[in-house]
């Protein structure tokens, strides 16, 4: 596997750490689009310790779909306060779902962010984290009709399109408006369907579009796709990178790969429907991303955790109309019962992520000599 620059700590490596990869390849691109799957513990919390090399490198920004664009006045004042103030951090992703993405982890980049800028000379440019996130549901359950938000109709009928592609305009004018008019560079942290560049993907035969599709027709070498390990969701994909790093005499725990002239780059994709520069082809990894990010292997992924003491006497009303408008009946949701449904939904987290393709037992030999009764 190519890099040369050696991962710290470790002299007899010739891979850079996952860490010191995205900052190089963050610093030489204006946007890199990080794609990954949702509530892995150990992807958002790189990322997080990740924000002083990327501050170093010269990104000024975080962009990521977990917290509303509309309550960005809020997002900034909590990122420039001179005290941490948790309830405010935890009224931004109330805002984004209401019960329904409350994680402690994606609190911490936030708290990340903020330790950052209390580190900073005063003259310093301050680090920003920009919110992407799109309310793609009515909110007031009193306009549906006992219709549920989450119905894909609904949504669109809401909207005045498809909510996929309304919400990849609605980032890529974000990006461009906050980031990319003022010369600044930024990380983009989103689902891994949301960051194709050159892969176009289809779902029941219709070309799809992402934000990712969107910004490299706009800016083309400007931007880069990065991937964590598994973000890709191709189970074949998966087992031969795994294989791959296993078998590699670096033993790494973790590094960042360029895919271009990288063993890694040469796995094929198989899982994955979709063409590059318009013609259907088969797919490697060096197709489908320019970079990948290996944190261990994907058994070894940990959900997110919950943050406490989300549903209070005081945000108790809003919460409920959200999620009645998401899951409506007659009689109010209960403080108790949101709050288990919020638990089982974390445990149900690694449901989503994808598996390796499990392994046939062999048909049992038969003998080609038996003993005869």
């Amino acid at each position: 596997m190519n890099e040369p620059k050696t991962i710290e700590g470790d002299s007899g490596s010739s891979l850079q750490s996952a860490t010191a990869h995205l900052a190089e390849l963050a610093g030489s691109k204006q946007l890199v689009l990080l794609g990954d799957q949702v509530g892995v513990s150990q992807h958002v919390r790189f990322v997080a310790d990740s924000l002083p090399e990327l501050y170093a490198a010269g990104v000024t920004n975080l962009a990521w779909e977990f917290t509303n664009d509309r309550s960005q006045k809020q997002l900034d004042d909590l990122l420039s306060a001179e005290l941490w103030e948790e309830s405010r951090c935890i009224e931004l992703f109330v805002d984004l779902l209401g019960i329904g993405f409350t994680y402690r982890e994606y609190a911490d980049v936030l708290r990340a962010a903020w330790s950052l800028n209390r580190s900073l000379p005063t003259d310093a440019d301050s680090f920003r984290v920009i919110g992407l996130g799109l309310p793609t549901y009515v909110e007031d359950p009193e306009l549906l009709d006992g219709r549920s938000a989450t119905e894909l109709e609904l949504r669109n009928w809401w909207m005045g399109g498809h909510y996929r592609d309304v919400a990849a305009f609605h980032m890529a004018n974000i990006l461009t408006n906050e980031v990319l008019r003022s010369g600044q560079r930024a990380v983009v942290l989103l689902s891994a369907e949301r960051t194709t560049t050159r892969l176009i993907q289809w779902v029941d035969g219709v070309p799809t579009v992402s934000v990712g599709n969107l910004l490299y027709r706009w800016m083309g070498e400007g931007v880069a796709r990065a991937v964590f390990h598994g973000a890709v969701a191709d189970s074949g994909a998966i087992k031969r990178v795994e294989s791959l790093v296993a078998g590699a005499p670096e033993q790494p725990d973790q590094f960042g790969i360029s895919l271009d002239l990288s063993t890694l780059g040469n796995v094929g994709v198989n899982e994955v429907v979709g063409s590059i520069d318009g013609s259907e082809t088969s797919l490697r990894l060096r197709d489908v991303a320019d970079s990948y990010i290996w944190l261990g292997n994907i058994e070894r992924w940990e959900a997110c955790q919950l943050i406490e003491d989300v549903i209070t006497e005081d945000n108790f009303t809003e919460v409920e109309a959200r999620y009645r408008a998401l899951d409506p009946r007659l009689e109010p949701w209960t403080a108790v019962e949101l709050e288990e449904i919020r638990r089982d939904g974390q445990l149900k987290l690694p449901d989503s992520w994808p598996r390796l393709p499990l392994v046939e037992e062999p048909p049992e030999k038969r003998r080609r000599f038996r003993k005869q009764r």
